[in-house]
């Protein structure tokens, strides 16, 4: 499953607002998971958006630096 590119937030307004919904969303997402179920499962939905927004993050960091042939 690919989910749209949020963009760099430092690059244009538009990309920081949609980084701000969706970290707004993640955060709402936890603190229902965590009242409605469990603190323990609100702690592993974060871990897991944790590294769901970690992965895409490090790719992009690998891919930045790698050599310029790689391109």
């Amino acid at each position: 499953m690919e989910f749209p590119r949020l963009g760099n937030p430092l690059k244009s307004e538009g990309a920081a607002f949609r980084w701000l919904v969706a970290v707004l969303i993640a955060a709402i997402a936890i603190a229902a998971t965590a009242k409605l179920i469990s603190p323990a499962a609100g702690m592993i939905l974060a871990l897991v958006l944790a590294v769901a927004a970690a992965v895409p993050i490090l790719k992009g960091l690998i891919h930045m630096l790698g050599s310029p042939d790689d391109d």
